[in-house]
């Protein structure tokens, strides 16, 4: 069996996805973390200037959707067909699009993290993209987008999954469905249908024991 070591920063993020997943396998790894604070001397490590990337004995894998497909492939958490891998990796995708640029720095500024990266970023975050109220529009609209999208692909599989087993893909929406409920505190009355999702995902018995144990993390 490989030697797996998982690099991410010691926040939930696109590093626990894999995490999820090796403990869902019953598989050991090396959850290696850092504080946002620590990456300016983390960062020379990573042959491509970014985090996460996997460790398998003496390869490497960068970015976390080619990670996620690997694990879930290796641990039988992949789609049944070419077509479900298609509809995960869509949905996915649509996420990173969605959730980009001002709405995706709007939940990192949101975060107690941000207070973790030098003063000088402040100011510069501030003038592209504007003070925190600024932003937030635009995440209120990749909300009103991504969360419909996922439950009419949740009617269409009609298993409680988002394709017709359990996946990776139901692993990554309960978690950023986790992360919409902390950045907002209305988001259970807009999508509670995604909050019984996520509870059913989270009572997978072999992953209650990580869950019940793992540090708290606001994304």
């Amino acid at each position: 069996m490989p030697k797996y070591k998982l690099n991410y920063f010691d926040v939930r993020g696109f590093g626990e996805i894999p995490r999820l997943i090796f403990n869902y396998a019953g598989q050991e790894f090396e959850d290696r973390r850092w504080a946002y604070s620590d990456w300016p001397e983390v960062k020379h490590e990573s042959e491509t200037g970014k985090s996460p990337w996997l460790e398998v004995d003496d390869e490497r894998i960068y970015e976390s959707g080619a990670i996620n497909r690997y694990l879930a492939t290796t641990f039988g958490l992949a789609g049944k067909d070419p077509m479900e891998n298609a509809q995960i990796d869509s949905i996915f995708d649509i996420y990173k699009d969605a959730f980009k640029e001002a709405a995706g720095i709007y939940m990192w500024v949101k975060s107690p993290y941000y207070n973790q990266v030098p003063v000088f970023y402040h100011e510069i975050v501030e003038k592209q993209y504007g003070k925190l109220e600024d932003m937030k529009p635009k995440y209120d609209e990749a909300n009103e987008f991504y969360w419909p999208l996922v439950q009419k692909r949740l009617d269409k599989s009609g298993t409680g999954f988002f394709v017709s087993k359990l996946s990776w893909a139901d692993f990554f929406l309960a978690d950023k469905i986790e992360t919409a409920m902390n950045l907002d505190k209305n988001f259970e009355k807009k999508f509670p249908k995604m909050i019984e999702y996520k509870n059913r995902i989270h009572s997978e018995s072999k992953i209650q024991e990580y869950l019940k144990n793992r540090k708290e993390s606001f994304y």
